[in-house]
């Protein structure tokens, strides 16, 4: 059965696929603190965290676009 983990990096790659966005970035695979091998992800270009710290994806409007 596939981890919580994979699953989550899983549904964040298909829909970097799907969407443009420049506020997510994968930077791959890398040990964390205790040694253990995991997706990691840079959010709004400042912050790296691993995949377990994604607890999910919410959408928001960008207010620019209205008028």
């Amino acid at each position: 059965m596939i981890s919580r983990n994979e699953l989550m990096h899983h549904r964040l790659q298909a829909w970097m696929r799907e969407n443009k966005c420049d506020d997510l970035k994968y930077l791959g695979e890398r040990p964390d603190i205790c040694g253990e091998i995991k997706h990691w992800y840079l959010i709004a270009g400042k912050h790296e965290v691993s995949v377990d710290c994604i607890e999910g994806l919410d959408l928001v409007d960008d207010e620019s676009d209205s008028i």
